[in-house]
């Protein structure tokens, strides 16, 4: 009997012992993050295999995405030595549920909204006896979807100096601007409404735009997915109902043609003018030095015109200018009108608001 005492109390000291070393390797395990089977699934023999089994997988690293469209996204990470699969997670209020698992290093996320961000966990698995002994979870992996298309998109509004842009409203952090610069696409703003006015344009002058919508990552970031672009949309500018430096240079070279056109006494008698000391191949190069010569310092003038900076209707005005030349020549014919410009910008003496002075110099 004592015999039997003395092995039994042998027996049950060495069960003891790898009892108390698998609470131990739990233990440890528990500490870097490793889920354990529960005991009593398993006898203590196979716990404390397992145990070692898990303290051996790796954690995930190197987590990174790519989204393929406005409903995937590709996710990927490092292999984990000795791992027999991985298993992936995906926040959903406040948890990180699971997705699914896979062999690879890979896995494309599925039948996602559009235009929605969202946070991901991977970690690694051995299969033990038929259980799943896990590793610790990677590190959070933040990413979003695609926008959709824009549509909608039109041109709202025209001015002589700007273009308002529509469209209609989807799911995205902010919408993009782009117009067609010299044959290229640049974006030129942005915004988080559906309309965008484009300023600073030239008045008379055609421009092609388009937008597609941004979603970012989070508010800390700068990671951006976009959506396709819009269709194009082209806008013609309102001529300008001021007059322009470009308005008057115009009206110069009209207004300087139309004299050379009156000029009939000139044109008849330019081979006579050699009598007087005046030496020019033709009669064009005769008309050019006059007209780079004359200035009101040094000419003559009849009068003198001023247009304000802020007048209207140009085309008038050179018909009134027009009309002033043609009475000019009849007052006066053997003589050659030049037009002539001074800019103004803080008044004239007959004008006190700034304009353009207008002279028909002889």
């Amino acid at each position: 009997m004592g015999n039997y005492r003395e092995s039994g109390e042998v027996l049950f000291m060495k069960n003891g012992m790898k009892k108390t070393a698998a609470v131990v390797m739990a233990a440890m395990l528990m500490g870097t993050g490793a889920v354990v089977p529960a005991a009593e699934d398993m006898g203590i023999f196979s716990q404390t295999a397992i145990v070692a089994e898990a303290a051996s997988v790796g954690k995930v690293t190197g987590l990174k995405s790519k989204t393929l469209s406005n409903s995937e996204i590709q996710l990927k990470w490092s292999k984990v030595k000795g791992a027999s699969g991985y298993t992936v997670y995906m926040r959903k209020n406040g948890k990180y549920n699971k997705l699914g698992d896979c062999k690879g290093t890979s896995y494309t996320v599925k039948k996602l909204p559009n235009a929605t961000r969202e946070n991901f966990k991977v970690r690694a698995y051995k299969t033990v006896k038929g259980k799943k002994v896990y590793g610790e979870y990677s590190a959070n992996w933040n990413t979003a979807t695609n926008p959709q298309t824009c549509k909608g998109l039109k041109v709202s509004k025209v001015g002589t100096d700007s273009v308002k842009l529509s469209w209609t409203k989807i799911g995205c952090t902010n919408y993009r601007i782009y117009q067609n610069i010299k044959g290229k696409w640049k974006e030129i703003g942005k915004t988080t409404g559906t309309s965008y006015t484009v300023k600073k344009l030239a008045p008379a002058t055609k421009y092609q735009f388009k937008i597609r919508a941004c979603k970012q990552d989070d508010k800390k970031t700068n990671n951006n997915h976009y959506g396709k672009y819009s269709g194009v949309v082209t806008a013609t500018t309102k001529k300008s109902d001021k007059i322009t430096q470009a308005d008057i240079d115009a009206m110069k070279a009209e207004l300087t043609a139309y004299s050379r056109e009156k000029a009939t006494y000139i044109k008849e008698h330019y081979t006579e003018f050699w009598k007087y000391g005046i030496d020019y191949n033709t009669l064009e190069e005769y008309f050019s030095m006059l007209e780079n010569k004359l200035t009101p310092e040094n000419g003559s003038y009849s009068d003198v015109y001023t247009i304000p900076f802020d007048d209207k209707n140009i085309d008038e005005i050179t018909k009134i200018f027009k009309e002033q030349i043609e009475y000019e020549y009849k007052q006066d014919s053997n003589v050659y009108y030049v037009v002539y410009v001074e800019t103004c910008p803080n008044g004239h003496r007959i004008n006190p608001k700034p304009c353009w002075a207008i002279y028909f110099l002889y």
